[in-house]
């Protein structure tokens, strides 16, 4: 009889796990898209305060996201300006091979 009884409560156990993964996963996909939404509320101009309190997000959570989303659209004008210098270099170095 325990050992029925212990196979019930093993069971139990893993579902609980099973369950407890799929809930961590959820909570994942749910903050990814959070931080998406909120990076198009920023670029929409909408104030960090109003994210916090229609997400229930936490201000600081938002204020971090928001220095996320400035720093990567720092990174992707530096970026631009990179691959733009360097196409002209390239563009300068190939007229001066072809002479």
């Amino acid at each position: 009889m325990e050992a029925n009884g212990d196979d019930e409560v093993l069971r139990e156990l893993d579902e609980i796990g099973r369950q407890r993964t799929a809930h961590y996963e959820a909570g994942l996909r749910l903050t990814a898209r959070a931080r998406q939404a909120t990076a198009r509320a920023l670029a929409a101009g909408v104030d960090p305060a109003e994210i916090s309190e229609r997400t229930g997000y936490q201000a600081r959570t938002v204020e971090k996201w928001e220095s996320r989303v400035e720093r990567a659209q720092k990174r992707g004008l530096l970026t631009a300006l990179l691959e733009r210098w360097r196409s002209r270099g390239r563009g300068r170095a190939d007229a001066s091979a072809g002479s």
